[in-house]
């Protein structure tokens, strides 16, 4: 996180936690991350920031609930206090190798969006490219999603590969996001229903293919607390910096002042 963005966040940070505590209704935090590997750099978080990220979460008394629930209960009004949703996106080996594990030893339910078409052989995402081969860079191969899965892993989807949505055909819009569906539906033998837009690249064209696709749950990358009255398939989403001071930054809402940044940079689109 840059200095300036951090002292913005500092600086707003008793502003935004005394609106939350008068707030009547709880809000839902949706946080996530890409790989956890041998250190931070980027999409990479280190295991050693990885562990300091979920000792921030217990001592800020955060209550971390599955995507589905919190969402349900998000709907319904009875939300815990700081409740939170841990999720991943697009699939890479050490979520299920190194991050998964961790998870499960502190009983927390996690998310992990998957982009199809790794199912069917190798894939490297465009950003991965100019980077040496490294098994960092590895996605998870379909019978290690289906074992993480057995083991309690949500998994949601994440398109079939990885597009700006926004700048698709109709009938390419619907393509990506039927076919990842019916891909891990067939995998994991149960519904599939969530879904991350990659690069949280949409708009309301694209929300409502998700919706008539047989989505949910749809979570974008737009900062900020999810209340009562955001919509489920366009829920706010900070991905986690490396150093945990952003973290709380973070669950104290300190940075939804961005979110018009954030939706500035969703019409650009990715530079890939």
């Amino acid at each position: 996180m840059r200095g300036g963005v951090r002292a913005l966040g500092t600086a707003l940070r008793p502003i935004t936690t005394t609106a939350r505590r008068l707030s009547r209704g709880r809000g839902l935090t949706i946080i996530g991350w890409h790989r956890v590997d041998g250190h931070s750099d980027g999409l990479s978080t280190g295991v050693d920031d990885f562990r300091r990220h979920l000792d921030v979460l217990d001592t800020w008394g955060a209550t971390v609930l599955p995507l589905d629930a919190a969402v349900a209960a998000l709907a319904a009004g009875t939300l815990p206090d700081r409740a939170v949703v841990l999720t991943f996106d697009d699939g890479y080996a050490s979520v299920v190798e190194t991050a998964w594990p961790i998870l499960r030893e502190r009983g927390l339910p996690t998310t992990l969006f998957a982009v199809t078409a790794s199912l069917a052989g190798d894939l490297r995402f465009a950003w991965d490219r100019h980077e040496p081969e490294h098994d960092r860079l590895r996605l998870a191969r379909p019978d290690e999603l289906l074992d993480a899965a057995g083991e309690g892993l949500d998994i949601g989807s994440h398109t079939v590969s990885h597009p700006w949505l926004p700048r698709l055909t109709p009938a390419d819009l619907v393509r990506e996001l039927v076919d990842s569906r019916v891909s891990l539906e067939e995998l994991l033998g149960r519904p599939v229903t969530s879904l991350a837009y990659p690069t949280g690249g949409w708009n309301p064209a694209v929300r409502a293919a998700a919706d008539a696709a047989g989505y949910r749950i749809a979570i974008t990358v737009d900062r900020g607390l999810n209340t009562v009255r955001t919509p489920h398939l366009s829920l706010r989403r900070s991905f986690v910096p490396a150093d945990p001071e952003d973290l709380r930054l973070i669950l104290d809402g300190a940075y939804t002042v961005l979110r018009p940044l954030d939706s500035w940079r969703s019409r650009k689109g990715p530079p890939w």
